[in-house]
């Protein structure tokens, strides 16, 4: 039942709804549970790396341009020098830009998502050790900041919500057939 949740819903809500890069294959942590290893993407990240790819380019076109012969008019010899110039700085500092949003991108924080299906029972006892494992292996990941999400196929009591507030989790649950933060 929590692979069909998993597989399902849960993994195409992270990518299209929570904007989230999902990282492997969900595996199984309890009974009706998997857990997704995910990032959230940084905006930045995504810009550098668009403009180094655009920076390359004009790099690219400036030094076709000054890799071109002078004209016979007398073109002066300064001119292609200036257009390698150009060229050099624009590669250098497209490429800089691109291993910069490249190095944010791997730095953004980790999400450990646990999707639970309809068969789970979350009582307090076992939300909080699937969210301390959650953490640990996350701080085994070399993730310290890993953040943990419930993702809950059954509509989410106030209970189990409020534990879950209280140990820091993100709670998502169906609401009127949509998956949402309550």
């Amino acid at each position: 039942m929590s692979k069909t949740f998993s597989g399902d819903r849960c993994v195409p809500w992270l990518y299209s709804q929570a904007g989230v890069r999902v990282e492997g294959e969900p595996k199984s942590v309890a009974p009706a549970v998997d857990e997704v290893r995910a990032r959230v993407p940084r905006k930045a990240a995504l810009g550098l790396k668009f403009g180094g790819m655009v920076g390359l380019f004009a790099a690219a076109m400036a030094l076709m341009a000054g890799a071109r012969p002078a004209k016979a008019e007398g073109q002066p010899a300064q001119a292609a020098s200036v257009r390698a110039i150009t060229g050099y700085t624009l590669g250098g500092l497209s490429i800089a830009s691109f291993a910069v949003g490249r190095r944010l991108d791997r730095s953004a924080p980790a999400l450990a998502v646990l999707c639970a299906a309809r068969g789970a029972e979350l009582d307090d006892h076992q939300l909080a050790a699937l969210a301390g494992d959650a953490r640990k292996r996350l701080a085994d990941a070399a993730f310290p900041e890993g953040q943990v999400w419930l993702i809950s196929e059954a509509p989410l009591a106030a209970e189990p919500r409020a534990e879950a507030d209280a140990l820091k989790v993100r709670c998502f649950a169906p609401v009127q057939g949509r998956i949402v933060e309550v």
